[in-house]
């Protein structure tokens, strides 16, 4: 779907609601807020950023404000997701590190609400990303949509040169195929080979990104050098279920001798305040997904 778009002074960007929609401005306000449905209250958080520039420099920058009804307070920006998931996630922490306001909805995969059906009719999956009525679909798309609607408010994800952005996209691409999917293999295998096989190219892969962190950094703090970037929100959607291996899995996936830079990465990344407040606690995801596998092994 494609928006034209023009650029104006003090970095505005006009969008044409596709055809028929109305004209969206996106400005650079003073403060970014973050708005997360309660769907069982039907009422919405309000949290705020102090800064939009540089919002994960800011220390302590984000506090919860107050409540408001639901329909109260319209946002242009709705994300449907859940709270544990690594796709979901890297949508939460790209928004939070470009200081957007965003209303957030968390969905029940067991009981898909409407929205999530007619906005992603094709897979019916989350995150759902929703610009003025708009839906995106996929993560990764998601990503490249919100850096480039949104070019120029709060810190770039895609590098500039053209080199560095295919880069980016590999790895991204290479953490799905290569990480994330056989993680998954290696926490639900049905069979002690299938969970083998997974962790086996779990390791392989942590291993290699230990080598794309030091290429990619070149002895800077993250992927995208002095500031997070793209790959650093794709793996940050990770960051949890990482932490919760051992637990899960009985693997250590991260060592201080084996992979020191993805080690220090990861703390590093979840104590920034953006991240901070949307990874979901490592024993509460433990605890839920132990319950998920033990359903899963009684069906």
């Amino acid at each position: 779907m494609a928006l034209p778009g023009l650029a104006l002074p003090n970095s505005q960007i006009v969008l044409s609601a596709a055809c028929t929609g109305p004209h969206v401005t996106v400005g650079r306000p003073s403060r970014a807020r973050f708005v997360y449905s309660l769907t069982s209250v039907n009422r919405k958080l309000i949290v705020s950023s102090s800064s939009i520039n540089n919002p994960y420099t800011t220390a302590g920058g984000m506090v919860c404000t107050q409540q408001v009804a639901a329909g109260e307070d319209e946002h242009e920006l709705k994300l449907l997701g859940t709270w544990r998931g690594p796709f979901a996630m890297r949508v939460r922490l790209a928004l939070n590190f470009k200081g957007l306001s965003y209303e957030y909805q968390e969905e029940d995969l067991a009981n898909k609400s409407d929205l999530l059906l007619v906005s992603n009719p094709v897979n019916k999956k989350v995150p759902v990303l929703i610009h003025n009525g708009m839906p995106i679909c996929e993560s990764l798309a998601i990503l490249e949509y919100i850096d480039e609607v949104y070019h120029g408010i709060g810190p770039s994800l895609l590098p500039a040169h053209p080199y560095q952005r295919a880069r980016a996209r590999f790895w991204a691409t290479y953490i799905d195929n290569k990480l994330v999917a056989p993680w998954w293999k290696m926490f639900v295998g049905k069979t002690d080979k299938e969970k083998d096989e997974g962790t086996k190219q779990t390791l392989a892969a942590v291993d290699m990104l230990e080598r794309a962190l030091r290429e990619c950094s070149k002895g800077k703090p993250f992927f995208g050098g002095d500031n997070v970037g793209y790959v650093d929100v794709v793996l940050g959607g990770m960051v949890a279920r990482m932490q919760g291996t051992e637990a899960l899995c009985g693997v250590e996936l991260l060592h201080a001798t084996k992979t020191p830079l993805l080690l220090a990465w990861m703390e590093r990344f979840g104590e920034m305040e953006p991240a901070k407040v949307v990874l979901p606690k490592v024993d509460r995801l433990v605890e839920f997904a132990k319950m998920k596998r033990a359903q899963r092994a009684l069906i």
